[in-house]
């Protein structure tokens, strides 16, 4: 029967194939691109927030320290003293006092001192050309803390130069906290620069910006001096980052190109450091990762898709070869066998059917040698019918011949003759009980008591169960026979047999046992085969016996030949248990 095609298994070693490849890349890259991408960007992404939150937190110390630093000079005794009272001393002196502090700060660049009058005016550190009016409402309303105000141009002379520079400042009213007077303003200036180089490390792309900007929007520092003092209100990410007071995070905004706000807050006054650029650069190592998980992807598809290929057809035929192999078998073909080309499952599988194929080739090879024997046996018993017909008349005629005479030894084994012919013509019956069986048996030692003149003596322990069991017929007289023949080798020793019948383990057994001389090793050797000693035994002998009795019984039944040179000889017969 040929097999359809989707039925075929080298089709479905294929199916199986993209279905083990096509599941398990599907469900990766759904978990890749849904989970585990995240999860990498959020870890980019927290990175990059670390790195600004970082920076902030170092420039939150630099200015906490400049807001120390301030609380110094504004709690000064001897500048308390010296505004307290002003006009006992001269402008040299404020400007020494100032200087003091000017000179241990590498970082400040001027210090102002702006009296409550607004008219009086001490300044140490650079040159200012023109001195910009930065007394605010929320300063003159403050009550002495720190405000930063945001970021001016200041023109400056450094020798006979003058020179622009960016200037952030740190603001505070000088209170005596004793009297609660108010004396004036602390003004520190310090430089713009100083903040983009806190920053500048964050600029790793040529994409990226980075700058501060105070809470209401306004740039306080960045790489394009142009923009200090412009407003982000409106960018697409100012209202959440401004809205976020004390925090640091990231926001993500024009995602048609796709673009990240990271942004820290600067504790000390609110300022916000913000950094912003592209997610492609963000996430460029992630997107190189998906693009490599991709073709490998793909690589691994098509190595595992030929390598099912190659599977298939390794594995697949064999399987052919064999089915090729059987189907020759149904057609008759005994000889043919399958080629193994390996050591596996598929090749013991090979090896198991060249195995049954030659076990078949066997068995019906013996089958027909055995009928062929059957039928042998069977054809040499009707040639022999013709002969035991023709004594058996004879006989006959010769037995009451000697009954009208009185030779009484003559009719008696004449008579146990005839009984001994009418079972051996009797071919119509291949089993008989044994009853008659050990009925031959005794006809048959009648004659031979009568032809040997020394003491013959037989016993017969023969189980009752036993007497109507199903024999095949003639397998004991030859059994007996043997007896004779070696025990009448010593004519002064006379001969003993005893015949036993009893059933064991569901089997009928039958001991015929002798105290003859036994038999040689070398005959025995060759009893049950063949190659009998024609000189000695006939077609009719143990081994026509064990032949027969495993051809009607099977192979399991037969003779066992157990004998001791000087003590004698027990043949032991196995049948099954079958009533007649």
């Amino acid at each position: 029967m040929k097999t359809k095609v989707y039925n075929s298994l080298r089709v479905k070693l294929g199916i199986l194939a993209i279905v083990l490849i096509a599941i398990p890349i599907i469900v990766i890259s759904f978990t890749y691109s849904r989970t585990v991408k995240e999860i990498i960007k959020n870890k980019y992404t927290e990175s990059a927030i670390q790195s600004v939150y970082e920076t902030g937190e170092k420039l939150d110390f630099v200015l906490k320290d400049v807001q120390e630093f301030s609380t110094v000079i504004i709690s000064n005794n001897e500048l308390l003293e010296m505004l307290n009272k002003e006009a006992a001393f001269k402008t040299e002196d404020f400007n020494r006092v100032l200087r003091g502090f000017i000179t241990s700060r590498d970082d400040i660049e001027v210090i102002d001192l702006v009296l409550e009058d607004a008219y009086s005016y001490y300044s140490v550190g650079a040159k200012k050309i023109s001195r910009m009016q930065r007394l605010n409402e929320n300063l003159r309303e403050s009550s002495g803390q720190p405000l930063w105000l945001p970021t001016n141009m200041e023109e400056i002379e450094i020798l006979s130069g003058k020179f622009k520079k960016n200037y952030f400042t740190l603001a505070r009213k000088i209170v005596d906290f004793n009297t609660l007077e108010n004396y004036g303003f602390l003004m520190i200036d310090l430089e713009e620069v100083l903040l983009e180089q806190a920053y500048s490390g964050l600029l790793d792309h040529e994409d990226a910006e980075v700058f501060i900007c105070d809470s209401q929007g306004y740039i306080i520092s960045h790489p394009d001096k142009t923009k200090i003092g412009s407003t982000i209100q409106e960018e697409p990410y100012a209202k959440e980052v401004l809205a976020d007071r004390f925090g640091h995070s990231y926001v993500q905004y024009n995602t048609s190109i796709g673009k990240v706000a990271i942004y820290s807050t600067i504790e000390v006054n609110g300022w916000k450091l913000i950094k912003t650029i592209s997610t492609d650069y963000l996430y460029e190592e992630i997107n190189r990762m998906q693009k490599y998980f991709i073709v490998g992807g793909i690589i691994y598809g098509l190595v595992i898709i030929l390598y099912m290929l190659f599977f298939s057809i390794r594995y697949t035929e064999p399987m052919m070869r064999m089915m090729s192999v059987i189907k020759r078998v149904e057609q008759g073909d005994l000889k043919a066998r399958t080629e193994i080309q390996s050591n596996d499952e598929v090749g013991q599988l090979g090896h198991s059917l060249n195995n049954m194929i030659s076990e078949m080739e066997n068995l019906i090879d013996k089958l027909v040698r055995e009928e062929q024997e059957k039928k042998e046996v069977e054809l040499e018993a009707l040639h022999a019918q013709i002969n035991p017909h023709f004594l058996y008349n004879t006989l006959n005629t010769i037995k009451w011949m000697a009954k009208i005479q009185g030779n009484n030894s003559i009719s008696k084994a004449i008579t146990a003759l005839v009984k001994l012919l009418r079972i051996s013509t009797n071919l119509g019956r291949d089993m008989i009980s044994l009853e008659e069986e050990i009925d031959y048996v005794k006809n048959y030692i009648v004659i031979q008591k009568l032809r040997f003149s020394k003491s013959i003596n037989i016993v017969y322990q023969i189980d009752e169960n036993c007497m109507k069991l199903s024999v095949p017929k003639l397998i004991l007289q030859p059994i007996v026979e043997n007896s004779f023949i070696y025990g009448m080798e010593d004519e002064h020793h006379e001969l003993n047999i005893e015949l036993k019948a009893y059933i064991r383990e569901n089997r009928l057994m039958i001991e015929v046992r002798d105290d003859g001389p036994g038999i040689e090793e070398a005959v025995l050797k060759n009893i049950l085969t063949n190659a009998t000693d024609k000189a000695r035994f006939s077609k009719v002998g143990l081994n026509n016996v064990n032949q027969r009795i495993k051809i009607y019984c099977g192979n399991e039944y037969g003779l066992q030949i157990e004998t001791e040179l000087g003590i004698g000889t027990i043949v032991i017969v196995t049948l099954p248990i079958n009533p007649m």
